[in-house]
């Protein structure tokens, strides 16, 4: 029977390495549908094998024709979001477990729109105390003026607040890769 697993993250809790971690296990089962994102790749991302990377107009198009099961703009610059036809009609269709990151604000929209998903899918929460999560800010983004640094620490820090109650799983990512990806098999085989 299928399943989606929705994971919830803050900034720092090296939710892309896990994902690249559960990738590489190549698991048959599992399926991580990418997300359409409106920046340019980082170093060393690829088009279309990391991200699907389109124009700001194009995401508004689909924006508009009700394309995404989930969409948000991320660090009031970019545009982040996932097609509902790639979680829900592709690979469901195949028993597939989907796994996909979510913003706690379109698990909302999520919960508040679409009800009828609410068994169908799960959330786990990769967690990292503030102390942890400051420095991961800072190692990740020297470049990041102390505007930035502030508003990302403050919304972390919300954002914990919110997810934490409404998780169904909760992960300390603070924990060792290995441990982390055993961590997140076992709720996800069970």
């Amino acid at each position: 029977m299928w399943h989606i697993y929705f994971i919830m993250w803050l900034t720092g809790s090296w939710k892309g390495t896990l994902i690249k971690n559960l990738k590489n296990l190549n698991l048959e089962d599992i399926i991580f549908p990418l997300s359409y994102r409106t920046r340019e790749p980082r170093k060393g991302e690829i088009r279309w094998v990391d991200s699907h990377f389109i124009s700001k107009e194009k995401f508004v198009t689909w924006i508009n024709k009700g394309e995404f099961l989930e969409y948000a703009t991320v660090h009031w610059t970019d545009y982040y979001g996932t097609k509902y036809k790639d979680v829900l009609e592709n690979w469901i269709n195949l028993g597939k477990i989907v796994i996909k990151e979510i913003d706690i604000l379109w698990l909302k929209k999520l919960r508040r729109e679409k009800p009828e998903l609410d068994s169908k899918y799960s959330t786990i929460f990769l967690n990292i105390p503030n102390s942890i999560l400051e420095e991961r800010i800072e190692a990740r983004w020297v470049f990041m003026c102390n505007e930035e640094f502030a508003r990302r620490k403050n919304s972390a820090i919300i954002e914990e607040e919110e997810i934490s109650k409404i998780c169904t799983f909760e992960i300390d990512a603070t924990l060792s890769q290995e441990l982390v990806v055993e961590k997140f098999l076992k709720i996800i085989k069970k």
